[in-house]
């Protein structure tokens, strides 16, 4: 049987060794396309495990996109780097058929969050052998997102779906390969960590949220706001009409954040790992944003944080915007009342910022806590990375590690008792070794590389900064804090002012002498959408704000400082705020108020302007929107006859809201020169507008959504607010605009990432053989980079060929006989294209038009079947940029770029049929253009 084996092997090879003869005379391209990469801080849960039988470490390389296997014993040498897909960021192992077999090989799956793909890596043939995805008939993953994955036994794993609210179960189907198998929707925002025990599945919500929120109601509510007294739930004014346009006329509407029972704070979900359709337990009140959990016997440990954001002001507030916590819960088998335990307040005397990822030992006697607000930088006093607790959360010992600590790996010695620890830094990309049996007194053994990061040294230095708690004068909090992976932390807070509402002479609810509650904002995709605040302030180069307090200077000048000089402006009036003890933040470094030198100021500068968007959700992979998505992109654009005459479209400059190119205003007229902020990403926002005023419990019951049955979700916040305004005002429909943001260009491609297994039985597959031809197709129009691979080895696609490092170009059938031959699975991968850097120099392409008030934004009108030219304000178009009409490319089109008049005459030929559509332009290996619409005419 093995001699046939290898006969069948050496014939196969002897074909495919033909097979690259025949095109080996083809020129080779110079240079092969390199691939590109982003910034998308995309969340670790467990990066890092152990091999079964404890001599090898597995962790991911996330801005790499690897899994780096190395020995777990000293000198910690370094095994493999496997390219496992975009933003790997969880690690399972899977426990042996046979246990103890050396034979059996070892299997690591590992989540990538950005590729919304589970890779299976052999442990013998270090190299990817199987990728686990689904997708739906048009190509869109219903796996997006993966985070957490952990194993049930050999054939049962789960994984959690971050954007889709999902917990899955991972099971082989009948030829051996793990599928996704049955679902459970979440009524709770974003279950990210999970672990299996007793079987049982417990899944952590990490947006749980602390049942706080702006006290608005909906139409028919009556009014139950009375500050001051004990009211758990309240009305600052109801909704309606007439109340909403007050509000969207004038936003600066002050209030406070006030507790409301009845919103969902839904935090840990408890399914049986047997039926996971079974409905679960759910644990309330846990925390607020829930990062790691772990399970020793009956025990569940689940590290947190707490906000404290219905404190009023930033006096209240006392420069600590979140209580850092462990809590624990003994389920036998049901969950009973969790114990939290103040990690700040330990006996150690040190704060744990953001306490991040958690282990637990063999007897169930020592626990492992990671703080990842800890840079590895001796303080004053020195923020440890690394904390060791005993059973019931008292803090025994800690050790400083290397940068933002997130993921923590545990040896345990015959016994059980806690031995070493493996310590993923995030920030710095080591593996620290820590020897944890003296638990007052750990020590570092070795801290190793575990590969390089791809993003320039400043942001590297800055994403840093962003998540350490040194930048807090306090050392318990960070940036990261309120803004997780980029993102906000679907929370207001009250922290424009020192003082509380009830110590404002004149306060009244709905009034603007009230402090105001503001939402926090994404930091992802800050480039070219100054100015980065609500109100105008922090790094606003415009000048003309609408706050009594204000003289109407800009902070900074653009053409002076440049954005990443107002970036820093931002920077410094947050280290300054927010970031400081008030009253009278002291001066830090460089004499200047808050936290961080100057130098260091530069680097976060750095860093938030190259945070990307992950890719769009619902994009195709072919970058053609949907009709529906069409459709919402002209009731966004243009003016839909609704009963509002100012402004005419929710993108009208000067009157609207969030205008061409990316969906931002400065100065509204209409909204009472207010600033607004991209709509780009909202499918990962639920708490809508400044202060959150159509996001309370209240309204959204009004409206028809019950939060109590569905948790808080991104869709209902949105559809709520149209019944009342748009649907009437603009003449639109919330449904057709919820596609659009869902399928709209954030520049990149609708395959980004993507990856596809090719093996013998799916030789010949109609839809396999499709997605191959489209990730070749997209790489020919250089909208990708793609990649083979077999095992280790890899190959570039180009001028219709698959080429190596060096030597002849190859047909994909000739890499799947060389697969075949090796008994390996061939991988094609869609990569980011070769000039997409994180920070550099390279930008995604902008196109957008003059207002055209009343009528809404000069859109431009073409004929339909004629060559038509027309003009379009335009920036960072490159050489030889392609054209895009509705997605693809238009052979004989064009596009002439004038950059100092910042304009492009844009040709098509033909124009398209009737009806509404979009253009937009590709720099060739790089980034894509916004979506600009037109209309074209009979």
């Amino acid at each position: 049987m093995a001699a046939s084996r290898s006969a069948r092997r050496a014939f196969v090879l002897g074909i495919a060794l033909a097979a690259t003869c025949l095109v080996a005379g083809r020129p080779r391209p110079n240079p092969l396309p390199a691939s590109g990469s982003q910034l998308f801080l995309s969340p670790q849960v467990r990066p890092v495990a152990l091999s079964g039988d404890g001599a090898l470490v597995y962790a991911v390389n996330t801005n790499a996109g690897t899994l780096v296997i190395l020995d777990a014993a000293p000198p910690f040498a370094k095994v493999a780097e496997v390219r496992v897909g975009l933003d790997p960021v969880g690690v399972a192992v899977r426990p042996k058929l046979a246990p103890g077999d050396p034979g059996e090989d070892e299997l690591v799956f590992v989540t990538n969050h950005v590729s919304d793909s589970i890779a299976v890596v052999s442990r013998q043939r270090r190299a990817v052998v199987d990728v686990i995805q689904a997708l739906d008939a048009n190509g869109i993953s219903t796996s997006d997102e993966p985070v957490g994955v952990a194993f049930d036994g050999p054939n049962r794993a789960f994984v959690t779906f971050d954007r889709r609210n999902e917990v899955a179960l991972l099971a082989p189907g009948a030829d051996g390969r793990f599928q996704i198998g049955t679902r459970a929707v979440l009524t709770a925002q974003a279950p990210r960590a999970l672990t299996v025990a007793n079987g049982r599945v417990f899944v952590a919500a990490f947006e749980s949220g602390n049942e706080s929120e702006f006290p608005s109601c909906g139409p028919n509510d009556p009014v139950r706001f009375n500050r001051g007294n004990a009211v758990d739930e309240g009305c600052l004014f109801p909704l309606n009409v007439s109340t909403i346009l007050q509000f969207a006329t004038s936003p600066n509407l002050g209030g406070e954040v006030i507790h409301d029972t009845n919103v969902p704070d839904r935090d840990l979900f408890v399914y049986d790992a047997a039926n996971l359709a079974a409905a679960p337990q759910v644990v309330e009140g846990l925390g607020t944003l829930l990062y790691g959990l772990a399970s020793a016997g009956n025990r569940v440990y689940v590290t947190h944080t707490e906000a404290r954001n219905k404190e009023d002001g930033l006096l209240d507030l006392d420069n600590r915007m979140f209580e850092n916590r462990l809590a624990f819960l003994d389920c036998t088998p049901t969950c009973g009342t969790p114990t939290r335990v103040d990690l700040d307040g330990s006996p150690l005397g040190v704060p744990a910022p953001t306490p991040y990822g958690v282990t637990v030992s063999g007897d169930g006697a020592t626990v492992l806590v990671t703080a990842a607000g800890s840079d590895g930088q001796p303080g004053a006093p020195a923020i440890p990375g690394l904390f060791v607790l005993d059973r019931d959360g008292v803090a025994l010992g800690a050790v400083p590690v290397g940068a933002l600590p997130q993921g923590v790996a545990l040896r345990s010695d015959a016994q059980g008792r806690a031995q070493t620890a493996y310590v993923l830094n995030a920030g710095d990309s080591t593996l620290s070794v820590v020897d944890v049996r003296a638990a007052s007194a750990p020590s570092v053994l070795a801290t190793v590389p575990v590969g390089s990061d791809p993003t320039p040294a400043a942001v590297r230095r800055g994403r840093v900064l962003f998540a350490a708690a040194r930048a807090s004068t306090s050392g318990t909090f960070s940036c990261e804090s309120c803004h997780p992976n980029g993102n906000m932390d679907q929370l207001l807070w009250v922290i424009n002012t020192l003082e509380s509402p009830a110590d404002v002479p004149g306060c009244e609810p709905a009034s603007e002498q009230c402090p105001e509650p503001r939402s926090t904002m994404p930091v992802r995709g800050l480039q070219d959408t100054l100015p980065l605040h609500w109100v105008g302030t922090l790094a606003d180069p415009f000048p003309g704000v609408f706050l009594a307090e204000d003289d109407g200077a800009p902070d900074c000048d653009i053409a002076v400082d440049g954005e990443v000089g107002c970036i820093r402006h931002l920077v410094d009036a947050s280290l300054a705020g927010v970031m400081c003890a008030q009253p009278g933040c002291p001066q830090g470094p460089s004499a200047l108020p808050g936290a961080l030198g100057d130098a260091e100021r530069d680097d976060l500068a750095a860093f938030l302007a190259a945070v990307a968007y992950p890719p769009s959700p619902l994009r195709r992979p072919n970058d053609v929107l949907t009709a529906n998505a069409l459709t919402g992109a002209g009731d966004f654009f243009l003016d839909r006859g609704g009963a509002l005459n100012d402004p005419t479209t929710c993108a009208d400059r000067d009157g609207g809201c969030h205008a061409l190119p990316l969906g931002v205003t400065t100065n509204s007229s209409f909204v009472g020169r207010f600033d607004a902020p991209t709509m780009r990403g909202i499918w990962d926002r639920h708490l809508l507008f400044s202060n959150g005023i159509l996001s309370s419990e209240e309204f959204l019951a009004s409206q028809g959504f019950a939060p109590q049955a569905t948790g808080m979700t991104e869709f209902r916040s949105l559809a709520a607010t149209f019944p009342s305004l748009f649907t009437a005002g603009y003449g639109m429909q919330v449904g057709n605009l919820w596609q659009f943001f869902n399928e709209m260009s954030v520049g990149l491609p609708g395959l980004t990432g993507r990856q596809l297994v090719l093996l013998p039985s799916n030789r010949g597959d109609a839809t396999t053989e499709a997605r191959a031809d489209q990730i070749q197709q997209a790489a020919a129009e250089g909208r990708i980079t793609a990649v083979a691979r077999v095992g280790a080895t890899e190959w570039r696609f180009r001028a219709g060929l698959w080429w190596p490092r060096s030597g002849a170009g190859r047909t994909r059938d000739d890499l799947r006989l060389t697969a075949e031959a090796a008994g390996l699975a061939l991988v094609l991968a869609a990569e980011l294209p070769g000039r997409m850097a994180a920070g550099g120099p390279s930008r995604q392409p902008l196109l957008w038009v003059a207002d055209g008030s009343p009528a809404g934004p000069a859109i431009p009108r073409v004929r339909a079947g004629t060559t038509a030219t027309f003009s379009a304000f335009a920036a960072a178009i490159e050489p030889g940029a392609r054209v895009l009409v509705d997605g693809a490319v238009c052979a004989a089109c064009s596009a002439a770029f004038d950059a100092l008049a910042e304009e492009v005459d844009l040709t098509l030929s033909p124009a398209p049929p009737a009806g509404t559509h979009v253009v937009q332009v590709l720099n060739v290996d790089g980034f894509q253009s916004n979506e600009l619409p037109i209309v074209s005419t009979p």
